[in-house]
């Protein structure tokens, strides 16, 4: 594996009101800092830019609370692939080249059962794309290289057909006076905003792992604790599965305390789609060994933490998210602030201090870390018996290569 950093990119464009007020972003595909789209597979690309915006990045720390605009080709729009995408804040935007059929009409309308919103994108009012006007919440008009009474004309055709009229494509001062007095709603384009690329360390993973867990899922009755254990064995997905509850979550949702939380706040349903856009967007593996360590120190923390009655599921969550500041090469706070865990696992993660329980859950994480590095001075430093930690130690290597041998047989 090369040892170049790899980096998980987005482009955002902001939608504007008529008080040039931001109401909204469109999330665009970008695989570098040059701002272009270029990709042959409009499938991959889609599914790149949703996992790097869920799950890379944290669709809160890319966008607030606005909700977002997204392109979906026709394969997602016929459900071949999953969407791991919060209703209530994504509008779908239809490309102006798919082929409105009966089968993509009926999918419109489940998505929007399910509190979706439609957007048309670069829409042509034609006796074929008539039938999505009674599914469109918003309608995207492009003005580029089109003229003013063009421009008019289609506006008039189509007013009064959806809620709002989009003009996207704007380039200079006179157009868009000419669009505020016609009469649109909101307003896209170069003269506004240039799209505004985003970048992050990009997780790796196991894909190996993925494929196994997939198939876990797609099991008619799942076991929950068979893909809580896949899940937990590499952190790379662990941290991903944390990033996208906390993106689908009602503002205002608790915090998490384990990954079978996080389990049960987005469903399995919503997990295999994390998993199927992990594998459709190609990122390379995870290093054994990091994945490895991180299976020990979680397995140790959570046997440590029965001995101090502490919640084991949540310090098993601590000892896997140990090793994450290595993983993204960013700094542990960091990577903290963008995911939804309980201030237990803060404190045992930063070190709490006092004699709390976050006190004692981070003297269990510190003798973890030195008892994997061979460090016997901080483990008799951290005031838990040496023999309780080798102990715990011995077991959760056994019990993570039994995992691994499992995973690869």
């Amino acid at each position: 594996m090369s040892d170049e950093p790899l980096y998980a990119y987005v482009g955002r464009q902001a939608i504007f009101d008529r008080r040039r007020a931001v109401v909204a972003y469109e999330l665009l595909y970008r695989d570098s800092e040059e701002n272009r789209a270029q990709f042959s597979d409009a499938n991959a690309a889609t599914a790149a830019t949703m996992l790097n915006a869920f799950v890379e990045m944290g669709l809160d720390q890319l966008v607030g609370e606005l909700p977002i605009y997204v392109n979906l080709p026709a394969d997602f729009l016929l459900g071949r692939y999953p969407l791991p995408l919060p209703p209530e804040r994504t509008y779908i935007e239809v490309l102006e080249d798919v082929r409105v059929t009966p089968a993509v009409l009926d999918a419109l309308a489940a998505f929007r059962r399910r509190g979706f919103r439609i957007a048309l994108d670069d829409f042509l009012l034609t006796d074929e794309t008539r039938p999505l006007l009674a599914l469109a919440d918003v309608i995207k008009i492009s003005v580029l290289g089109v003229s003013p009474e063009e421009v008019a004309a289609q506006y008039a055709a189509m007013r009064g057909h959806c809620g709002l009229m989009l003009a996207e494509k704007i380039s200079t001062t006179d157009e868009m006076a000419h669009l505020c007095a016609l009469g649109f709603d909101l307003f896209q384009g170069h003269f506004l905003q240039q799209p505004i690329i985003a970048r992050a360390r990009r997780l790796p993973h196991n894909r190996a792992v993925l494929l196994q867990l997939l198939g876990k899922l797609c099991e008619p009755a799942a076991d929950v604790r068979a893909v809580e254990a896949l899940i937990a064995s590499d952190v790379g997905v662990s941290v991903r599965l944390l990033r996208l509850a906390r993106s689908v979550s009602a503002h205002g949702a608790g915090p998490l305390g384990s990954v079978a939380e996080a389990i049960g706040r987005l469903g399995t349903e919503r997990i295999a789609a994390l998993v199927m856009v992990a594998l459709a967007s190609g990122f390379d593996d995870q290093p054994f060994e990091l994945a490895r360590a991180a299976l020990v120190r979680a397995r140790m923390c959570e046997a440590l933490a029965r001995g101090l009655a502490l919640p084991p599921d949540q310090l098993f969550t601590a000892g896997l998210l140990s090793v994450a500041d290595a993983v993204l090469d960013r700094p542990l706070g960091e990577v903290l602030d963008q995911l939804p865990v309980t201030p237990l696992i803060r404190g045992a993660l930063e070190g709490g201090a006092g004699a709390g329980d976050a006190a004692r859950a981070a003297r269990i994480v510190e003798a973890a870390r030195a008892q994997d590095s061979g460090d016997l001075a901080r483990v008799a430093a951290s005031g838990l018996p040496a023999a309780a930690v080798c102990a715990a130690w011995l077991e959760a290597i056994r019990w993570a290569d039994e995992l691994i041998a499992t995973m690869a047989a």
